[in-house]
């Protein structure tokens, strides 16, 4: 449901089941929201596009939070929560087809990257977390905010009106 979980996942400290693990983890509202996400209702009736798309979505979702749980327990790292995160926040923003549907979860996404962005800056200069994780971080966040700035500027073209078709 968002372009980068991984955003939202890495807004907990990195948890190491070595030397870090006496830090407890601190949640962010914005990573809860996504894990607290429940997954979308299928339809039988619907469009089989939209029913594929719905279905990757709750994979997606359904991975961030098992990638989760194991981060938590130690048993993954923050690259694995940055790449489910990727397919959460991707799949999510491709249920949608409007430009303002499509530029409000992007901003949305944006909203859960600077949040990560800056508490994945501070676990970086504590040591629980490496300056390539942050780097990852910061390349997701510009390519979302170049999916969003084109979004918004398909928003602001002049749409032609639709033609009849000839006969």
């Amino acid at each position: 449901m968002w372009r980068c979980v991984l955003a939202v996942l890495i807004l907990v400290p990195a948890f190491q089941p070595c030397a870090h693990a006496q830090h407890a983890l601190k949640f962010s509202p914005k990573v809860l929201e996504v894990l607290n996400t429940p997954p979308l209702e299928i339809k039988d009736d619907e469009d089989p596009l939209v029913r594929l798309k719905k279905e990757r979505f709750n994979a997606a979702l359904n991975e961030a939070k098992a990638r989760f749980d194991l981060y938590k327990r130690g048993l993954t790292k923050v690259p694995h929560l940055i790449e489910v995160g990727e397919r959460l926040f991707g799949a999510e923003v491709d249920l949608y087809d409007k430009p303002e549907d499509r530029a409000r979860v992007l901003q949305r996404q944006l909203d859960v990257y600077n949040e990560a962005e800056g508490n994945l800056d501070k676990q970086v200069k504590e040591g629980l977390a490496t300056q390539a994780d942050l780097e990852r971080l910061r390349y997701n966040k510009a390519s979302l905010e170049i999916d969003l700035l084109s979004a918004k500027s398909d928003l602001s073209q002049p749409h032609p009106a639709p033609q009849p078709s000839p006969q």
